[in-house]
C-alpha cells in the first residue's frame, strides 16, 4: 500500500564530517502527498535514495509496509516507485528506450500518455525522429527542461502506486511548469507522492510539508498551515 516510516534514521555520506540524517523518524501513509522542503544540504535529496534502497541507513529502519526496506527485493521495490531525481540521467538510445526502460508492458499508447503529461509529447511532434530520436550520453542536444520531461514521463510509465519527484522542474520555464502541475494533479491523484522542491509552484500538488534543516525534521503538517508558520517567520 506504500505506507514509508523512517524510524530513527541515521545517515553519512563516505567521507563525510557530520551525518546527512540524523535520527530521523516520521511517516507517510498511503495516499498522501508530501513535500519535503529546506535549504540546501539539508537532507531532502537523501531521504528519496534512502526510500528508494539506493542508499542503507547506517542507523535506525527504513521501512515500507512494515518491512525493513534492507528485506526488500530492490527490482520488485523500484518496479513499484517512479522516481526522477535531482539530475536527470539519459543515457545513448532513443527517446522511446529512456522512457520504457527495456519494460515490455510500456506500449505505443502507454508512451504517448506519460509523454503527454510530461510535455515530452509537444517538443518531440516538431522534430522529425520524433520517439525514436537518438539521444546522445546524458541526453546532450536537449535543453535541461526536456531532459526534465523525458525523466518525468519515465517516473510515470506504468502508472507506479508510488512517485517521488526530486526538484523536477527547476529547468523548466514558468509556463512549462504550471502546464505540467495542472497535468500532474489528476495522473498524481491515485497515487502516493512525495515532492521535493524549491519552488513554491510545486506546492499545488501537497496536502502536507516536512520541513528538514541539518538532517533532522524541524517542522510537519498541513501545507497551509505550514506555509502560514514560513510567511510568519520571514515577517518576523
Amino acid at each position: 500500500t506504500g505506507k514509508i516510516e523512517f524510524r530513527n534514521v541515521s545517515f553519512r555520506y563516505p567521507g563525510a564530517a557530520e551525518n546527512a540524517l540524523k535520527e530521523l523518524s516520521f511517516t507517510i501513509n498511503p495516499g498522501e502527498h508530501v513535500a519535503l522542503l529546506g535549504p540546501v544540504g539539508s537532507g531532502k535529496s537523501t531521504i528519496a535514495r534512502l526510500v528508494l534502497g539506493l542508499y542503507p541507513a547506517d542507523d535506525g529502519l527504513v521501512m515500507v509496509d512494515g518491512t525493513d526496506v534492507r528485506q526488500l527485493d530492490p527490482v520488485a521495490l523500484r518496479r513499484n516507485i517512479g522516481a526522477a531525481l535531482q539530475e536527470s540521467v539519459l543515457f545513448s538510445g532513443s527517446v522511446r528506450e529512456n522512457i520504457a526502460l527495456a519494460d515490455r508492458t510500456i506500449d505505443d499508447p502507454e508512451l504517448i500518455r506519460v509523454a503527454q503529461i510530461s510535455g515530452t509529447h509537444q517538443f518531440l511532434g516538431q522534430i522529425a525522429n520524433g520517439y525514436d530520436l537518438r539521444l546522445a550520453d546524458r541526453g546532450e542536444g536537449l535543453s535541461g527542461g526536456q531532459g526534465q520531461s523525458i525523466a518525468i514521463a519515465r517516473a510515470l510509465a506504468g502508472n507506479p502506486p508510488f512517485l517521488v519527484l526530486d526538484e523536477p522542474t527547476s529547468a523548466m520555464d514558468t509556463q512549462t511548469e504550471d502546464a505540467l502541475i495542472q497535468r500532474l494533479q489528476a495522473e498524481a491523484a491515485s497515487t502516493k507522492l512525495i515532492v521535493i522542491t524549491h519552488r513554491p509552484s510545486m506546492l499545488k500538488l501537497v496536502r502536507r510539508i516536512i520541513i528538514v534543516e541539518g538532517g533532522r525534521i524541524v517542522a510537519d503538517g498541513p501545507r497551509d498551515e505550514i506555509l502560514k508558520r514560513i510567511t510568519r517567520s520571514k515577517a518576523a
